[in-house]
């Protein structure tokens, strides 16, 4: 019987640390994704800014430049942690 209630114990304690190690492992790759959607907006925001120039628009342009600005600050503080 006590050998029993060991096994139950080991088994949930297996469990709870396979759930952790599974959850750490979403989370590293939500943190890759999220990185790679900055990088693409930054970069988005860029092309736009880059159009409005050569349409002559200042006021988009300086709106799309400070997007970029924004999104690649966002990905140095993603890629720091």
């Amino acid at each position: 019987y006590p050998s029993k209630v060991y096994q139950v114990h080991w088994l949930q304690a297996k469990a709870l640390r396979d759930q952790w190690k599974e959850e750490i492992e979403l989370v590293q790759l939500e943190m890759n994704w999220t990185c790679n959607f900055f990088l693409w907006k930054a970069g988005q925001w860029g092309d736009w800014m880059q159009q409005s120039l050569v349409k002559d628009l200042p006021g988009h342009a300086c709106y799309s430049e400070r997007q970029s600005h924004m999104y690649s600050l966002l990905l140095e503080m993603c890629s720091e942690g």
